[in-house]
């Protein structure tokens, strides 16, 4: 069931010998997708074709119109604004019972995808306005939300085994998500006036939340080439819309503004069940099973480009917050699980928050006063709890492929926006990066055997870590007779959770710094200050003054704890049968500053 897109909105012109207007027509919205419920109990799927997925189920949301632009040119007053976008739709539940066989034979053709996508949201309309004698105005148009995914259901038919092959690259065997739509961008704008400039870019559009994923498979899956994994079960928010950037070129005095990012969407709970899972992947990239819930990335803010002969103020755009991820858990009841590729770990459970939008630069060029403010990076998404209860035998056969990887991540903070003022008498603070997001318990339970066979393969990694801080914008500053610049300053880092271990079963690993159990606790670093540079010359005196900016606090580790009976058999340099460890995050390094004033010393 897919939606409909929405109509773009209409581009306007104007000219005028005194005075313009023009306005860009408003993007539409998108239509939603509705309910999909598949019943079937014993197909027997075979596709022989690229591209070719052998059942496919899903809703659809459809995509937002775009905003129209806004151009203008008049001889006194230009003033434009740009259209705003039209939301995406929203996706619904996608409910689906199967069972029998399926096959694939060629790239790109995944097994069974069952999935419920929200729509991405329309973009701003750009403007473009000038006044040759007057002073120009502009304002880009706002971006539009994306939709939310629907609710996701999947199981194998009461009774019946599942059988899943598929022969190509690229082509996964079963993948049951849901994902939030991306947020739209805001849009440009580009001012002209001789006597004055203002302009302001649009905001970014928030994103869609991916919604609550549910499976429970029975049955065998079995993938030959590269990039195919398994079986991927997800929710995903979508990223946040851009801010849009500013660009103003005048004779008197012109002022930027940058569109501020949107926030990302917040993805769903992730949940796995299987009696008995039968997984064997044999190329490269190519993990068994991945459960995992990730939150969306903010979006950046805009920057802010500035010249005029008079004065320029820019002042970046903020970074829009993250997207929280939400609790992850798999069950495996029996079966194997075997990878024979490189890169291709056994059982990844995982939730992560999204990544901060970075704030938005800005550079001003000028013969009188300028200022510059980088935009604030924003927060990143917090991880949430992470639990896998496995009674599979694990064999892995490549490089970097461990048996079972159970983490939660806290996103990293976003970065503050530059700040570099040149001319006349300047002023720059760079942005301020924000804090990283926490991370919260990680439990493993393990009932079964598992092997590793080669280096950096470790057999069970367990860990909680908290994100970085993001750093705090450079600032730059050069000036006749006076320069200041400030730098922007560190964010915190997240705190990690705990993490707790409990394995009954033989581990084998063969391979170099291959770990038996590896549980850590990590908490994150924060960010460092942003640094400073100022140069003044005069031709009585000058002033050059820099400070750095100070660094991001670190955050703390949490409790570790691992309890094991069984045999634990490691065979390469540096692997240690049981490595628990908790880790507190480093504080972040202040900035550097540089300074210097030039006067040619006469009276």
């Amino acid at each position: 069931s897919v939606g409909g897109g929405g109509g773009n909105g209409g581009g306007a012109f104007a000219l005028g010998g005194i005075v313009s207007v023009s306005v860009g027509g408003s993007g539409s919205a998108a239509g939603n997708g509705d309910e999909v419920t598949y019943n079937i109990a014993n197909a027997k799927v075979t596709t022989r074709g690229t591209d070719s997925i052998g059942i496919l189920a899903q809703s659809v949301g459809g995509g937002g119109g775009n905003g129209g632009f806004a151009l203008g040119g008049a001889g006194l007053v230009a003033v434009g604004v740009g259209g705003s976008a039209g939301s995406g739709g929203f996706a619904r539940k996608v409910d689906v019972t199967t069972g029998g066989s399926v096959e694939t034979l060629q790239d790109r053709s995944a097994g069974i995808v069952v999935q419920s996508l929200g729509g991405g949201g329309g973009n701003g309309g750009f403007v473009v306005e000038g006044a040759l004698f007057g002073a120009s105005v502009g304002i880009g148009g706002k971006g539009s939300g994306g939709g939310d995914g629907g609710d996701v259901f999947f199981r194998t038919a009461n009774g019946g085994q599942q059988s899943i092959i598929t022969r190509g690259t690229d082509s996964i065997g079963l993948v049951v998500q849901s994902v939030g739509g991306g947020g739209g961008n805001g849009g440009f704008v580009g001012t002209f006036g001789a006597i004055a400039n203002l302009g302001i870019g649009g905001g970014g559009g928030a994103a869609g939340a991916g919604k609550a994923v549910d499976a429970t498979y029975n049955g065998s899956v079995e993938t030959f080439k590269e990039r195919s994994a398994g079986i991927i079960v997800q929710s995903i928010g979508g990223g946040g819309g851009n801010g849009g950037g500013v660009i103003g070129v005048g004779l008197g005095l012109t002022v930027g503004i940058g569109g501020s990012g949107a926030g990302g969407g917040a993805a769903g709970k992730v949940v796995y069940n299987s009696t008995t899972t039968n997984i064997t992947t044999h190329g490269a990239d190519s993990a068994g099973l991945i459960v995992q819930s990730i939150g969306g990335g903010g979006g950046n803010g805009g920057f802010s480009f500035n010249g005029a002969i008079a004065a320029t103020i820019g002042i970046g755009g903020k970074g829009g917050a993250a997207g929280e991820a939400e609790t992850v858990r798999a069950t495996i009841g029996g079966g194997l699980i075997h990878t024979i590729g490189d890169r291709s770990t056994g059982i990844v459970a995982q939730s992560i928050g999204g990544g901060g939008g970075t704030g938005g630069g800005s550079a001003g060029l000028n013969l009188g006063l300028g200022i510059g403010i980088g935009g604030k990076g924003a927060g990143g998404g917090g991880g949430k709890t992470v639990d896998v209860i496995n009674g599979a035998v694990v064999q892995t056969e490549g490089i970097q492929s461990h048996g079972i990887m159970a983490q939660s991540v806290g996103g990293g903070g976003g970065s503050g926006g530059f700040a570099v003022t040149v001319g006349g008498p300047s002023f720059s603070l760079g942005g301020n990066g924000s804090s990283g997001g926490g991370s919260q318990k990680v439990y493993v339970e393990n009932t079964a055997r598992i092997t590793t066979d080669r280096d950096l393969s470790i057999g069970i990694f367990a860990q909680s870590v908290g994100g970085s801080g993001g750093d705090g914008g450079l600032a730059g500053a050069g000036g006749a007779f006076a320069a200041v610049a400030v730098g922007g300053q560190g964010g915190a880092g997240g705190a990690g959770g705990q993490v707790e271990v409990k394995n009954t079963a033989n581990i084998t690993t063969k391979g170099a710094v291959a770990h038996g159990i590896l549980a850590q606790s990590v908490g994150g670093g924060g960010g460092n200050g942003g640094s400073a540079g100022a140069v003044a010359v005069g031709i009585f005196g000058a002033a050059g003054v820099a400070i750095g900016g100070g660094g991001g606090d670190a955050n703390l580790s949490d409790q570790v704890t691992v309890t094991h009976k069984g045999d634990i058999h490691v065979g390469g340099a540096g692997a240690k049968a049981i490595l628990a460890q908790s880790v507190g995050g480093s504080g972040g390094n202040g900035g550097n500053a540089y300074s210097g004033a030039f006067s040619a010393g006469f009276y």
